[in-house]
């Protein structure tokens, strides 16, 4: 199958091949030693028997050998599935039984058998997606769809070699992007480690270092970022183009100071899920003091359709992917008959349309809006998550009778809290923390972190309708504050809980309540670090802060630099 991003990939390596392509914290890797490795691994797959359309997973994790792994794929004519190695094992083997791939790419850039299922022509990549069933499902994405975005996204960007930053979690589609925006234009792609990808305070600082220009990250990650800057002072001048994707875009008053500040660079709203990437896009125009709060999703990308079917956002073109690999059923109720010719695509799904399940209005200038969802998925940190999957997994644990997952707002951050309805003596010992982190526990070694319920509680039983289904609408709301335990001591302890009450809006911080019991992520992390940096010389890493996520220790990790002020 003829890719044009593998031909622009070739004539940028063969045109300078000693220009640097990837970045990481290991060294350099040129153009034309990425092509170079790419093309002998390629060999390596084609030799051992790969097909056409066969999908490869690569399990690398983030390190130079991730692109040489997919170039290779492609170069050899498979489908590249990319995996997160941080995920629980028993999610991979899923992924590597589902994906249907025969051979996965190790690190060292091992080739190992995997299953084999039937190829499917034209297939560039798979990636998974949450699935109410309890798995998650494989989206085949075809070239035909993956040529003309990446066209598109230089073309409605710049087409200039810019320094990108590798910033999607692996797996994630928005990955695609990122790597080939890079290496098609001939910039350079950085990738960072994951403990730089998770802590954004240090990450603010090295998009400065890094000289980063082109960046693609979901809303509430460029919200914490220039929520960051007034503690921080620091501003990554460097940036040009940033494209956010996800969830919904709201341009709050960090947002507009941080925009304000680079005058020079543009936002771009992404829209579209797996099953099409961006479909629908806008970019935002005039001074940031100007910009609506929330902003359209915009028009649709060219060779798109978007039909608006019931209040649903129906969408037609060449960029709709296959459906989803070995689930016919599953497909069959997403991707259904359309009667748009941009739908009859060479290589497509004749005459087929992909329902979003978002609700949309139309203006009357053309711009789409993002209402809602249809059904009761939600989107966590760029995620679009099915509650189902969670509630499979939750109401398969032992002494666990009936649940029900559903999505809240804490500290400006969607968050999932799950309802359990324990068996008999299934509730167990101990106190509701100890049954949150023994369920916490457990889920975490089934899910990826963002399918973990940040909040658990117990009730008596679950609300019903008078259909007799979970009736969302009645799960209790968060309690009210309850018992704080023992109460900060001291001034340094006192102030890191006024930071935490101010960054997640609660007042019940005990000494020793952790931060993630209260609805703490890495995110708002971050915003508590950047504020007591602003005050304390001590240096606290998000690793360090995590690991012991109290005000007591918070304190006394603040309280070990010399020079510091106060006492725990």
């Amino acid at each position: 199958m003829e890719s044009r991003v593998l031909e622009l990939v070739e004539e940028r390596a063969r045109s300078r091949p000693e220009a640097p392509a990837v970045e990481t914290a290991d060294g350099v890797m040129t153009r034309g030693a990425l092509w170079e490795r790419a093309g002998r691994l390629a060999g390596r797959m084609t030799s051992r028997g790969l097909r056409p359309g066969e999908v490869v997973v690569v399990g690398t994790g983030r390190t130079a050998e991730l692109l040489v792994a997919v170039l290779a794929t492609l170069r050899a004519g498979g489908a590249f599935c990319v995996v997160d190695p941080g995920y629980p094992p028993s999610r991979i083997r899923r992924i590597h039984r589902d994906s249907g791939a025969r051979f996965v790419v190790a690190p060292g850039l091992d080739l190992r058998p995997g299953h084999p299922a039937a190829p499917r022509e034209g297939l560039a990549y798979v990636v998974f997606t949450s699935g109410s069933t309890g798995r998650p499902k494989a989206v085949g994405m075809p070239h035909r769809a993956v040529d003309p975005l990446i066209e598109w996204t230089l073309a409605s960007t710049s087409r200039r070699p810019l320094r990108t930053l590798q910033f999607a979690p692996l797996g994630f589609d928005v990955f695609v992007q990122e790597v080939f925006t890079a290496l098609c234009s001939g910039g350079v792609l950085r990738l960072p480690s994951e403990e730089e990808r998770r802590d954004l305070v240090r990450l603010a600082e090295l998009l400065e270092a890094w000289r980063i220009e082109r960046l693609f990250v979901p809303p509430v990650v460029l919200d914490r970022l220039a929520a960051l800057t007034p503690y921080t002072g620091t501003v990554p001048r460097s940036l040009r183009e940033v494209a956010v994707a996800g969830e919904a875009l709201r341009i709050t008053p960090a947002l507009r100071r941080f925009f304000e500040e680079l005058p020079g660079c543009r936002l771009h709203h992404h829209y579209g899920p797996s099953e099409t990437h961006v479909a629908v896009a806008h970019t935002l125009t005039g001074p940031p003091a100007s910009w609506p709060d929330l902003p359209p999703i915009g028009t649709p990308l060219p060779g798109f359709g978007a039909r608006i079917v019931d209040g649903e956002l129906w969408l037609t073109g060449p960029g709709v992917g296959y459906g989803y690999l070995n689930d016919p059923a599953a497909t069959a109720r997403r991707f259904v008959a359309a009667d748009d010719p941009a739908g009859t695509e060479d290589g497509g799904r004749t005459g087929t349309a992909y329902r979003t399940g978002d609700l949309v209005s139309r203006d009357p200038d053309g711009l789409l809006r993002f209402l809602g969802r249809a059904d009761h998925q939600v989107k966590i940190r760029g995620h679009l998550v099915d509650p189902a999957e969670v509630e499979a997994v939750l109401g398969g644990l032992p002494g666990v009778g009936e649940c029900a997952v559903a999505a809240e707002q804490v500290a400006g951050e969607t968050q999932l809290a799950a309802h359990i309805a324990w068996t008999g003596n299934g509730k167990g010992d101990g106190s509701e923390g100890d049954r949150a982190a023994r369920l916490r526990a457990r889920l975490a070694a089934e899910l990826p972190a963002h399918l973990v319920p940040a909040r658990f509680e117990s009730v008596d039983r679950l609300p019903l309708t008078a259909h007799g289904k979970v009736d969302r609408a009645r799960l209790p709301a968060p309690a009210a504050p309850g018992p704080a335990g023992d109460p900060p001591r001291g001034p340094v302890e006192h102030d890191v809980a006024s930071v935490w009450s101010a960054v997640l809006g609660r007042t019940d911080i005990g000494r020793d309540r952790s931060f993630p019991s209260l609805g703490g992520t890495s995110l708002s992390a971050a915003l508590v670090l950047a504020r007591l940096r602003a005050r304390y010389p001590a240096r606290v890493d998000l690793r360090d802060f995590l690991a012991a996520p109290t005000v007591r220790e918070l304190a006394r990790h603040l309280t070990q630099t010399p020079g510091t002020v106060g006492n725990a």
